[in-house]
């Protein structure tokens, strides 16, 4: 999956496919899982796991959830990948590497992903919003899209549906309003106007519902007055 491309999903098979003639040209698959990795898609730990289970990248970026704010990050790899650096001769070094209290850390996050069972409620709290945005998109024409796989969600927005000109000044006075709200999200893809929704995997229902009420007055409110008049350019 894609996080600052604008939340995009692959079709099924894409990464097979991909890694199938990246491999054959002699390359390496890799697969950043920072922002979308530790159970946030719901159904599987790791996104790549969405591809299906022979999907299996050469090297896995770790990093952000993985610490739960503390700062921590990994490098995951093959045994034959890490000996042919090690044999160009070259070290990698680092101060902080292997640093016990952020190993300590991580290992404590493992288990309370697993033991308060955020997988399961990125699965359930994700398809509601998702479902919840469809409901919002036959209401407001401004959302061309909704995307995404449990807590990574993207509500692409457009000027125009059948045009799909993006409607970057409307993301961003919609993320503004948001954040006079105290609702903090951000507007990613090429023309920054897919609004952005990662929460917080403890994230509950009743905080998803505040959500989706403030976000729908905003939508309401920019559609009465003339929007040209709202946003600061």
């Amino acid at each position: 999956m894609q996080s600052c491309g604008g939340q995009i999903v692959y079709p099924p098979g894409y990464l097979r496919q991909v890694y199938k003639h990246v491999r054959a040209a002699g390359g390496l698959c890799l697969a950043d899982e920072v922002q979308v990795g530790f159970g946030r898609v719901g159904s599987h730990m790791w996104a790549f796991q969405t591809q299906g289970d022979d999907i299996v990248p050469d090297i896995v970026t770790l990093g952000k959830p993985m610490g739960n704010g503390h700062p921590i990050s990994a490098v995951i790899t093959t045994r034959e990948v890490a000996d042919s650096f090690g044999a160009t001769g070259m070290e990698y070094f680092n101060t902080f590497g292997g640093n016990p209290v952020s190993a300590a850390i991580a290992d404590a996050v493992l288990d309370v992903i697993e033991n308060e069972k955020l997988r399961e409620n990125a699965t359930m709290i994700g398809s509601y919003l998702k479902q919840e945005f469809n409901s919002m998109k036959q209401k407001h024409g401004i959302i061309g899209d909704v995307r995404g796989q449990g807590m990574f969600l993207g509500v692409d927005l457009v000027k125009n549906r059948k045009t799909r000109e993006p409607a970057t000044a409307e993301a961003a006075y919609i993320n503004k309003r948001l954040k006079e709200q105290y609702v903090l999200l951000s507007c990613d893809g090429p023309s920054r106007n897919v609004l952005k929704f990662k929460p917080p995997l403890v994230f509950s229902l009743n905080d998803a519902k505040e959500l989706l009420e403030k976000l729908d007055n905003i939508m309401t409110e920019m559609e009465v007055a003339e929007v040209s008049k709202l946003i600061v350019k």
